[in-house]
């Protein structure tokens, strides 16, 4: 609920309290209760009172007293740094000087992302790192609801990068505006990095494409270098050729990183003679690169020549990172037990030919709760010894259930289903391949699953995919691949390849789940703005929780400590603030505690400079603070007319119409104070509800 403020004095505020407190005592002096609830009856009634003799009463004091309040002219000076180009800061001084306006005390503001009150002329500091003259407006609003003024004076260039038009805002405070422009209009030299695109994130082993937006003005033709830097060393350099008229040019790099992390990058442009400003000649950014590789468990039900021949086309698969378990005995494998730790890396898990009559139950339970809990999408291929009744453990992530198994062994050839989306329809020589073997029928596909190949001789779904919201799962319910190398007329192995790859593909969770994550607000800040880390803790069940206790710090490049991040729940996640931090590289560390034990630890990066975003756009854009000062009944006054201020605003202010003033007070308490309304009512329920339980008339 919004703070009360208001214009009244203390003396005010007691009185209403006094004739509240008196008409509620005078209501209950007869009432024949007990004194505590005669109490609790009189304080309820004594605060709604007093809430709405403030909010009524104070209309009509503005009312009668508004021609006293109208006296405040409001001067917003933009103290951002692109007024510190072409010595912008000198002329807003002059303005001051010749206006008068630095005599005006208590009146005059200084905006740039938000609004301060100016105390002294003579020491602005031009230093704001965006323009966002909505967000200030919005401020001053807020901080005169009355409507205590009668003009707005706005010095500016008109470079709003921040915040989007200013107008519908300006038109709400019902005053007229007298703006100042600053700065010449005319096109200067100029090379700016206007925008620099990339992925944040991408997979390591993959080249990640960087565009560059140049923007070249008033120069002759050129050649520009630009370098791509990693971690401030240059690592790639072109050329662009720029012409006679043309302004907007391109320029592309692209990276490779082999190994997962957040790298930093800058792009740059060289500098050339006599620009306007050198600050907007490069670009930094990062990209996060994530782990490429696909981590598969593959658990088989015993050795054979499907496992063989499966696991050999997997090997030569790139980015696969495959872990074999091939069953021994009911609760054995050959290469050692499963580890349940490696699930929450899992991009999928494979059962081939598994379970089987011999495995134990416990186990497949044990493996079948651990694909859950970590929601692990799963591939399912078909053996002679599968035990479909075991595999009923997975009944939530497979694409099937079997009405008929163990129906006896009949041979089939596989048919892919026609369609654009089938990958496997387009797998050359897969319709073509040699009969295998199927010991089920009865195949019944679950809801959302796709029949992606089918026993050609009797239509039964074969190949089945499923993705659904909770999971994803493949299945292939025939077994002997090996007959595929029977045929001397077709590349087995690549027709398995392409298959496994297809399945996999559709089927994989490439996302690594995380415990925690840790990250800033934004990836580079100005060393200006307090620096906001975020952090998110994840349960068992990969929800979010605030039932973590986190502890973290930041440091800069060369390990030092540069602050202990202290964390407070805010809804779903965790925030820390440092205040602002000189320019530098700075690292992130944090750790999590959950239900009293370690949990997780998580790193991150970011940068601390100063921001170039006021110097993307150096023009002065006159245009729209013509357009401010129209749509709201002021004045634009340029350079000659400087020392004509005082008059025109005078003449601005005498042109406003009384009716206008008194309806905004009027407006005032009905529509800006609806939580008192609210507060009245609850209130008066909670009184009456009171009243009837005691039998009070």
């Amino acid at each position: 609920m919004p703070g009360f403020s208001s214009s009244y004095s203390p003396l005010f505020l007691v009185l209403f309290i006094l004739i509240a407190a008196a008409v509620s005592w005078y209501f209950y002096r007869n009432t024949a209760v007990s004194n505590a609830k005669k109490y609790v009856l009189i304080a309820l009634k004594t605060i709604a009172i007093f809430i709405l003799l403030a909010l009524f009463i104070e209309p009509v004091l503005s009312y009668l007293t508004g021609s006293d309040k109208k006296g405040r002219d409001i001067v917003l000076i933009d103290i951002s740094r692109s007024s510190t180009i072409e010595n912008r800061s000198k002329d807003i001084k002059n303005i001051l000087e010749e206006t008068g306006i630095n005599n005006n005390d208590g009146n005059v503001f200084g905006f740039s992302g938000s609004t301060a009150e100016l105390k002294n002329m003579d020491s602005i500091v031009f230093n704001g790192f965006n323009t966002d003259l909505s967000a200030s407006l919005r401020q001053l609003k807020e901080q005169y609801p009355d409507g205590s003024y009668s003009s707005v004076t706005v010095i500016s260039d008109g470079i709003f990068n921040d915040g989007g038009n200013p107008l519908y805002e300006a038109q709400k405070f019902s005053a007229p505006f007298v703006v100042f422009p600053i700065g010449d209009t005319a096109v200067k030299k100029d090379v700016v990095i206007k925008k620099v695109a990339a992925n944040e994130k991408a997979f390591t082993g993959t080249a990640v494409k960087i565009k560059t937006y140049l923007n070249v003005f008033k120069s002759a033709p050129a050649v520009i270098n630009m370098k791509l830097l990693r971690e401030d060393i240059e690592i790639k350099s072109l050329q662009v050729n720029t012409q006679q008229g043309i302004n907007n040019y391109e320029a592309d790099f692209d990276v490779t990183e082999t190994t997962p992390g957040k790298i930093r990058y800058t792009v740059t442009a060289d500098n050339l003679p006599e620009e306007l400003t050198y600050k907007n000649n490069k670009s930094d950014f990062y990209i996060s690169y994530i782990d490429n590789k696909v981590n598969i468990l593959v658990i088989s039900g015993g050795p054979g020549y499907d496992n063989e021949f499966t696991g050999s086309v997997l090997k030569r698969i790139g980015n696969y990172n495959i872990t074999y378990r091939t069953q021994k005995s009911a609760g054995e494998f050959y290469e050692g037990p499963v580890d349940t730790r490696q699930f929450a890396e899992l991009s999928t898990l494979f059962l081939l030919n598994f379970p089987t009559s011999i495995t134990s139950a416990a186990l497949v339970s044990d493996i079948a709760n651990n694909t859950k809990q970590f929601n692990v999408p799963v591939i399912f291929f078909a053996g002679k010894n599968s035990d479909y009744q075991k595999l009923g453990s997975f009944e939530e992530l497979i694409p099937f259930s079997v009405s008929r198994p163990n129906s006896g062994e009949n041979m089939f050839r596989l048919q892919p289903v026609g369609g654009m989306d089938n990958g496997l329809d387009k797998i050359p020589g897969l319709g073509a391949t040699n009969e295998i073997f199927k010991n089920v029928s009865g195949i019944l596909p679950k809801p959302g699953s796709i029949t992606l190949a089918t026993d050609k001789a009797s239509g039964e779904p074969m190949i089945i995919n499923r993705v659904s919201g909770m999971s994803r799962s493949s299945a292939f319910l025939g077994y002997g691949l090996w007959r595929w190398k029977l045929n001397p007329g077709t590349n087995a192995e690549k027709t398995l390849e392409a298959m496994l790859m297809e399945m996999i593909n559709m089927t994989l969770q490439k996302e690594k789940r995380t415990k925690l994550r840790v990250y800033p607000a934004k990836d580079v800040f100005d060393y200006t703005e307090p620096v906001k880390i975020y952090a998110e803790v994840y349960d068992e069940n990969y929800m979010l929780t605030r039932n973590a206790k986190l502890t973290g710090k930041v440091t800069r490049k060369d390990g030092t400590s540069a602050g202990e991040l202290k964390f407070t729940p805010v809804e779903n996640k965790f925030v820390a603030e440092l205040p602002p931090l000189p320019a530098n590289d700075y690292y992130i560390e944090c750790d999590a505690e959950f239900n009293g034990t370690y949990w997780a630890r998580d790193i991150n990066r970011f940068l601390s400079d100063t921001l170039n975003t006021e110097y993307l756009d150096t023009r002065p854009n006159i245009d729209l603070l013509n357009e401010l000062a129209a749509k709201t009944g002021g004045a634009l006054i340029t350079a000659d007319s400087v020392k004509e201020y005082s008059t025109i605003l005078g003449r601005l202010k005498e042109s406003l119409p009384n009716e206008e003033v008194h309806q905004k007070y009027l407006r005032f308490d009905l529509w800006d104070n609806k939580y008192y309304l609210m507060l009245v009512i609850l209130l008066f329920s909670i009184e009456w509800v009171l009243r009837k339980r005691n039998n009070i008339p």
